[in-house]
């Protein structure tokens, strides 16, 4: 496995393919345009630095809380590449976690940026002269896409909570069985 570790989690993950189908990316978007009023303005970044790195934590928490779920045995049931050379469901799950670390992580950085470059636009402005009358545009841009990421981050904790109750549903079935 000579694949460095952020392919093996994008393989996991699904991919290109996988985050476009995802309903919690498109949803992101939706949220994102509903709630332009909030993020069009400055400071908005406010809400992302205190939420984020609070959840962060409690996803660390979860990612540990899964790796102890089951026994050895169920581990090895769901673990293990298939014949169809598909990531296990056990790395499935994982990637879901990453993907939603990731996200978190990413969003706080884009906050922290966004906090770090508000000024109050001035023509004198070396920054605000080269983009000219499309400053306000490029911000709303840099805004969005901020803003987009740390909804998807939010919404992302919802696809790894389901996918925790997912494989905990498997371990129950499992049990049941024995």
């Amino acid at each position: 496995m000579s694949q460095n570790i952020v392919k093996r989690y994008w393989r996991a993950y699904g991919g290109f393919s996988a985050l476009v189908k995802s309903q919690y990316l498109w949803a992101s978007l939706i949220l994102t345009a509903i709630l332009y009023p909030h993020w069009s303005t400055p400071y908005w970044w406010d809400d992302v630095l205190s939420i984020m790195p609070n959840l962060l934590g409690f996803s660390l928490g979860g990612y540990a809380m899964w790796m102890a779920i089951g026994d050895d045995n169920f581990r090895k049931l769901i673990s293990g590449e298939g014949e169809d050379n598909k990531p296990s469901p056990y790395m499935a799950v994982n990637a879901a976690f990453v993907h939603f670390i990731v996200l978190q992580i990413l969003s706080v950085i884009l906050g922290l940026i966004a906090k770090a470059y508000y000024f109050t636009p001035e023509p004198s402005n070396t920054f605000v002269s080269f983009f000219g009358e499309y400053f306000r545009l490029v911000c709303l841009v840099g805004y969005g896409f901020s803003y987009f990421i740390f909804i998807y981050a939010l919404l992302a904790a919802l696809a790894a909570t389901l996918a925790l109750l997912r494989v905990s549903s498997w371990y129950d079935m499992n049990q049941t069985k024995k």
